[in-house]
């Protein structure tokens, strides 16, 4: 009798094991899913993101225009990458812009000529006394009422920035992404 009760315990004890790795197994395999489903979302988003950056790259390149020939209002920048390499060694590492054009400008050339997203990027001049980072430029309609309050942060020009006629920029990692919201836009003088 002992026995048999021995083993109605044991059998009991095995179809609850057997019924709770099947739960288990149900559990894991779902879990599993949830994580591919969530890697193969993020390898979508990157993916789209690397798309949207080649379509802006070509449109960048043709709106780049011709480099101005010398003359009284032309700065030449000159770029330097320290912890970051260009994608495009064979493209030029200076170029010519009038003093008008944006910091934004340099960016965008960088961007389109060099492959480095100008959003991951800062420049500063060779002596470390100023600093630029992508501003995004504000929609026409908001920039005119936001220029009475023009603030740190805005786009500026090569003028406006101080650069002199021959300029050299490091560029480098710009600071991370988490940490680029709190002091994005900011130039410093």
């Amino acid at each position: 009798m002992q026995h048999d009760r021995k083993e109605r315990i044991l059998l009991r004890e095995r179809s609850e094991g057997y019924k709770r790795s099947i739960v288990e197994d149900r559990q894991r395999e779902e879990k599993e899913e949830l994580e591919l489903k969530k890697i193969q979302e993020e390898k979508e988003r990157e993916e789209e993101r690397l798309k949207k950056i080649e379509e802006r790259r070509e449109e960048l390149l043709q709106n780049l225009g011709e480099e101005p020939k010398n003359g009284e209002d032309v700065i030449t920048i000159a770029l330097r990458f320290t912890n970051v390499s260009s994608t495009n060694n064979e493209s030029a590492t200076q170029r010519r812009f009038i003093k008008s054009d944006t910091v934004n400008a340099v960016f965008n050339w960088i961007d389109a000529m060099h492959g480095l997203e100008r959003e991951r990027i800062s420049l500063t001049t060779m002596n470390g006394s100023k600093s630029f980072v992508y501003v995004e430029e504000k929609d026409s309609e908001k920039k005119e009422v936001e220029e009475e309050t023009a603030e740190q942060g805005d786009v500026i020009t090569l003028e406006e920035a101080g650069l002199s006629k021959m300029t050299a920029l490091r560029v480098c990692l710009a600071i991370p992404d988490a940490d680029k919201s709190a002091s994005e836009g900011s130039t410093e003088e």
